[in-house]
């Protein structure tokens, strides 16, 4: 089990290694966070880091999670071979990817059934295609309905900013009986998404609320963003565990590996902690950088929420602020 000694009572028995197998993808969203060159590992190597990571959990007594991701993880040259030997390893896999067709679908589900396949959607229909591409709406629409037909659980993620939030609701209602769980991340204004503008907190606290009082009478509306503890707290109403199920599991219960080897602790800005194949899990993670990433925000040291929210580090990154120091932009706790 793996102890966070910096919080009291925070312990971890489930251990994530989010993969982003490749940065190429067919569409070029316009809030995308990275579209640089990163050549991909071979298999040979990508099945050293899966060996390295079952020695990990091993060591740390921890259950595995490998969750897929890209870019478009199907366009990875290997995925099937590796989808296979992380199936063979008995390892839970869930993906985070774009809509793929009838017969994918069965080919994954006669491997090994992922835990849920997580796609995006980032508005209603012309909002969506002006964002991710023409026609995208309707292809995640189409596989929603191939992958309930099979059983296969799927989620759906929402990238949240000052364009997109009054259509999130909207496409609560559109998405009831679809999918499993719609959710959201804040917009971290890094790469091509520093086009974007988010709401100020204020305008942020409005939309929390309003989202909700929207689950109360629609279950499709998922949490995860942690800043929904806020109005949770102040109303007595049960809080939940953020965006990790720990606050920010940054380099605690997640990482994430990039397509060339590069470990962070959090996807959506540069968050170096070592490299793959160079350098053990079990190093990487016990680094002094990854205890940093761990620790967060001076800002939120003495929160009451610190354990279910802890802001995000991404958001301050992206709006200029020094993530170990400054205090979530978007934070409306009083």
């Amino acid at each position: 089990m793996l102890k966070d000694r910096l919080f009291w009572g925070r312990k971890t028995d489930s251990f994530t290694l989010q993969w982003h197998l490749t940065n190429d993808c067919p569409f070029h969203c316009r809030h995308c966070y990275d579209r640089s060159e990163r050549s991909p590992l071979g298999l040979a190597d990508a099945l050293k880091v899966l060996a390295d990571f079952q020695n990990f959990c091993a060591r740390q007594r921890v259950a595995g999670h490998i969750s897929l991701s890209g870019g478009d993880p199907l366009w990875y040259p290997d995925f099937w071979g590796l989808y296979q030997a992380i199936a063979e390893a008995w390892i839970p896999m869930s993906i985070l990817g774009n809509p793929i067709s009838r017969a994918e679908v069965g080919r994954l589900i006669e491997i090994q059934m992922p835990v849920y396949y997580q796609v995006s959607l980032e508005g209603l229909p012309d909002f969506n295609d002006r964002i991710r591409g023409r026609g995208h709406f309707d292809q995640v629409i189409q596989f929603l309905a191939v992958a309930k037909e099979q059983r296969l659980r799927t989620h759906v993620m929402l990238t949240l900013h000052d364009g997109n939030r009054d259509q999130v609701l909207p496409l609560g209602e559109q998405l009831r009986g679809l999918t499993h769980r719609l959710s959201f991340n804040r917009l971290a204004q890094v790469g091509e998404a520093t086009g974007l503008t988010v709401p100020d907190k204020t305008a942020y606290a409005a939309f929390a609320r309003q989202y909700l009082a929207a689950r109360r009478d629609n279950p499709v509306l998922g949490l995860k963003d942690g800043l929904l503890n806020i109005p949770l707290h102040q109303r007595g109403r049960r809080l939940f565990g953020g965006c990790t199920g720990y606050g920010c599991g940054a380099a605690f219960n997640f990482v994430a590996l990039l397509p060339n080897g590069e470990v962070h602790a959090c996807r959506k800005f540069a968050s170096l902690l070592g490299r793959a194949g160079v350098e053990s899990l079990d190093t990487i993670y016990h680094s002094r950088v990854a205890k940093q990433y761990r620790h967060g925000s001076e800002a939120c040291g003495r929160c009451r929420l610190r354990q279910v929210c802890g802001g995000c580090m991404a958001v301050v990154h992206g709006q200029g602020g020094e993530v170990f120091v400054d205090r979530d932009p978007q934070c409306f706790k009083e």
